[in-house]
């Protein structure tokens, strides 16, 4: 496993003066604007626990309202995931382990350590723009 070296997220979180804190079932993750405290849920795989940190994290540091909805919500959600696929894959281990596994999202989350919705971002935001209308 080549898992990315990343900044320690809980020091990342103190650093932003974030509160971390745990629940029970539910959400994995929630971010709570107005107390700037995270909370994870309490029996999260290390992964999860990593990648949901990750992007709570990106719903803080980005200053996304907690009680967005619709539309507006949606595109924190797509900016947290982004912030968070950024922050934890690095270009040179996504390509390491791309040479590996070969567009394998499954087996590519797990050499890098991350889930695999988040490798899923990471190819979305990295893909070349198509070239249409382009001759």
């Amino acid at each position: 496993m080549t898992i990315q070296t990343a900044p320690n997220l809980e020091t990342l979180a103190a650093t932003h003066n974030i509160t971390i804190t745990t629940h029970t079932g539910g959400d994995k993750g929630r971010w709570y604007s107005d107390t700037h405290t995270i909370s994870l849920r309490n029996n999260l795989h290390p992964i999860a626990y990593r990648c949901t940190l990750a992007h709570e994290l990106g719903h803080a540091i980005c200053g996304h309202d907690s009680k967005a909805e619709g539309w507006f919500k949606e595109r924190q959600e797509h900016e947290a995931d982004t912030w968070a696929a950024n922050l934890l894959i690095g270009q040179d281990e996504y390509m390491d382990a791309e040479l590996i596994h070969g567009s394998c999202p499954g087996a590519i989350a797990l050499e890098l350590g991350v889930t695999v919705h988040l490798v899923r971002v990471w190819q979305n935001a990295h893909s070349p723009l198509p070239l249409e209308g382009i001759r």
